[in-house]
């Protein structure tokens, strides 16, 4: 199975599950090793987080499963030759389940909306970088974005990357990835510094302290704000499940 295919399968396979989502953004990364990935991100409607939805198996691996799954067509439990193996990989790709490579998590509302921002100022972009051949390392990344008119970066991962911004949005979405693919999208030091200024900047709302003080319009003194009382906890050594947990380790 070659790229294009791969990326066509897990595409097909993401697209079945959340109806009425909108496509935010699609990620194809094509490494030299074979240990492709795929990634989306959309938004349901009425939400302020997004979905994203990625491979969790390159083609290269995808590639040796199905070999197996054509293996065990024509051989029987003893590994006798009981018939012949299938002359064309349509038949292999039609009776495999593709959602079965397929993961989704969640994207918070900060980083979402941060997204939304950056990709929709830089809507009508097509960049199609220089794709060295016959390379050893590296990857070719491929973005397209679905806000507006559209966006589309093509280029190779050990380049500059053509666009700063988009470079820390892919930071972000490579922490759901792992082993190779993980490190091709987080390999420029300038997006990840991007990435974390923006997350301490968006998010900062969620983490300051309320104020101790408030001022009173009326008179323009400062006011002790009320303190919130709590109820003095409980010692562990008290409650019912910890006594129990002791007694437990107290018998062993």
């Amino acid at each position: 199975m070659d790229a294009s295919r791969y990326f066509d399968a897990m595409h097909n396979a993401m697209s079945t599950q959340h109806a009425g989502a909108q496509l935010l953004l699609t990620v194809r990364l094509q490494d030299t090793c074979g240990n492709d990935a795929y990634l989306e991100v959309k938004q349901l409607p009425g939400e302020q987080s997004a979905l994203v939805c990625y491979s969790t198996m390159g083609r290269r691996c995808l590639n040796f499963q199905l070999f197996r799954k054509g293996w065990q067509l024509c051989h029987n439990a003893d590994g006798q030759l009981t018939g012949r193996f299938p002359s064309s990989a349509d038949s292999l790709l039609s009776q495999t389940d593709f959602r079965a490579y397929c993961r989704e998590d969640r994207l918070d509302a900060a980083r979402t909306q941060r997204l939304i921002e950056e990709l929709g100022q830089r809507a009508g972009t097509n960049y199609i970088g220089a794709i060295p051949q016959n390379a050893r390392t590296g990857a070719q990344i491929t973005v397209e974005s679905h806000l507006g008119c559209g966006a589309r970066w093509s280029y190779w991962n050990q380049d500059a990357s053509p666009c700063l911004p988009l470079a820390a949005i892919l930071y972000w979405l490579a922490d759901f990835l792992a082993g190779n693919e993980r490190r091709a999208l987080q390999s420029d030091p300038q997006a990840a510094a991007l990435a974390a200024q923006w997350l301490a900047k968006d998010t900062a709302v969620f983490f300051c302290p309320s104020p101790a003080l408030t001022v009173s319009s009326a008179t323009g003194h400062s006011v002790p704000a009320a303190r919130c009382t709590r109820s003095a906890p409980v010692p562990a050594a008290r409650s019912k499940s910890w006594q129990s947990v002791l007694a437990a380790m107290a018998a062993v």
